[in-house]
């Protein structure tokens, strides 16, 4: 769904959910001034006699004069849309209404029809919303507007507890956006209450240590509550990581935080809500929300424990007896020289759907672009020895195209546009295995993080190189590799 095709209804109504959050407010304000902009009429309601009076959000519509009120019937309109919520779902107000569009972020509740854009792999509404606006030939310049993009960058900044939970490439694009900084730093500083400090401090007072991780339990607040709970907790200096929890309807709202390389907030916040919720967000911060009990999360935890193999690449002993001979095929795959794009020492980062992964540039490292759109990095004798090098331009397969970050600048730059296309060498041959247990391999490359591996993905090492050792998703493998 685009919105330039909602903008042939000239009178729009925009419905929040029942309890208005930034993320849904910020939103339904944006919206609201785009099809302002192409001459429609629009109004901000929501269902209920909820008055909103949490500080930070009082402040945000004061500011960017932002018209929002309850209602209990539907203003008259040629098409209403629910705005971070689905029409007639258990968290907004149902209104009979002659046409209905959805923009959401969550998990579909409703039956999809032509106008809904509803995408849950994104940390907020606000992601989805600058997406869809980024899609709109005409919305540079309204993207540029300071308001527009303060209010799109504090809804992915609430919903998504303070950018720690952050998982999918177009929330980190939207972070990066410039905004008002003096109206965030007070709309950040805005949002504890004397009745909050008293949750805070009940939370900080019930730790219990499963091994070397906190798990602390809140009364029901405000999930940068949590998040401002488990900052405080993560500086204890004998835990390695912390989970707080408070139960919210249907379940537990989570955040995560570790300090330390052999846990990463974001794998362990999606490892306790594995299949009865979900959980996502960077190093050191993570979240989620459990559809579960406190019982389950307990021990979920303690699973969490156990559950992994730990190899360290060039350190963990290999058992290659154990592995068969793989040989890789002639599948096109992409490539670029790091020099190419910046000068060596320069630091950058590669933005890709598995995340962001940090480099200082050297003229000796290639960057490779999987059949699938992964990508890592490799040495220039080692893409010699492996790969055939070609004139053809590559071309974009992936759902998010591979973006390279200068650290110092911020300025970005797609990959794929200095990718060529290369074929692997028939002599490449690998030792592998399925692994029949979770897996975390620290690699060469990266120092800080690891990267996982489920049951039936494999593990690939080199004989002739120990450091050479990491994970290959089954999927991927399957595609690309046969025995010999």
């Amino acid at each position: 769904m685009k919105l330039s095709d909602l903008t042939r209804y000239k009178n729009i109504v925009l419905q929040t959910h029942n309890i208005p959050d930034a993320d849904t407010v910020s939103c339904a304000y944006v919206l609201q001034k785009y099809f302002e902009r192409h001459g429609c009429k629009a109004k901000i309601i929501y269902g209920g006699r909820i008055k909103i009076t949490k500080p930070s959000l009082v402040m945000l519509i004061e500011a960017l004069g932002i018209e929002i009120k309850p209602v209990s019937e539907i203003p008259a309109a040629d098409l209403l849309i629910t705005v971070d919520c689905q029409y007639g779902a258990g968290n907004v107000e149902k209104f009979p209404c002659k046409k209905f569009a959805v923009i959401d972020h969550h998990i579909s509740e409703i039956q999809e029809n032509e106008l809904c854009e509803i995408n849950p792999a994104l940390g907020s509404c606000a992601t989805l919303v600058h997406s869809m606006l980024i899609r709109e030939r005409d919305s540079e310049d309204f993207l540029k507007d300071e308001k527009i993009s303060t209010a799109l960058y504090y809804g992915l900044y609430t919903d998504t507890n303070g950018l720690a939970e952050v998982r999918h490439p177009l929330d980190r694009d939207l972070a990066e956006v410039n905004f008002d900084k003096i109206l965030i730093k007070k709309l950040r500083n805005a949002n504890l209450t004397m009745p909050e400090l008293s949750i805070v401090s009940g939370a900080l007072g019930s730790c219990s240590i499963v091994e070397n991780i906190g798990l602390f339990k809140a009364e029901p607040c405000d999930p940068n509550i949590l998040g401002f709970s488990s900052d405080i907790a993560m500086q204890v200096e004998s835990l390695d990581a912390c989970v707080l929890y408070s139960s919210v309807n249907g379940g537990l709202k989570l955040s995560v935080r570790s300090c330390c390389r052999e846990f990463m907030a974001n794998e362990l916040a999606a490892f306790l809500c594995e299949g009865f919720g979900s959980g996502g967000g960077n190093l050191e911060k993570a979240g989620g929300f459990l559809k579960n009990s406190e019982e389950y999360l307990k021990s979920r935890l303690k699973e969490y424990l156990i559950a992994f193999d730990k190899i360290y690449a060039g350190q963990t002993p290999i058992d290659f007896a154990s592995m068969k001979s793989y040989k890789k095929l002639r599948v096109p795959v992409g490539f670029a020289k790091c020099e190419d794009l910046f000068q060596t020492g320069t630091k950058i980062t590669i933005r890709t759907m598995e995340g962001d992964l940090d480099l200082i540039a050297d003229e000796n490292i290639y960057f490779m672009i999987g059949i699938e759109g992964e990508v890592y990095p490799i040495l220039n004798a080692k893409f010699e020895k492996n790969y055939i090098a070609m004139d053809d331009e590559y071309l974009q397969v992936s759902e998010y195209p591979p973006t390279v970050i200068n650290r110092l600048t911020g300025r970005k730059q797609s990959l794929v546009r200095f990718a060529k296309t290369c074929f692997p060498k028939s002599e490449k041959i690998i030792k592998a295995k399925q692994i029949e247990k979770r897996t975390k391999v620290f690699t060469y490359w990266d120092t800080e993080k690891y990267f996982s591996g489920k049951p039936g993905d494999f593990l690939a090492a080199n004989e002739n190189d120990l450091q050479d050792c990491y994970i290959i998703n089954e999927r991927i493998f399957q595609k690309t590799y046969v025995l010999t």
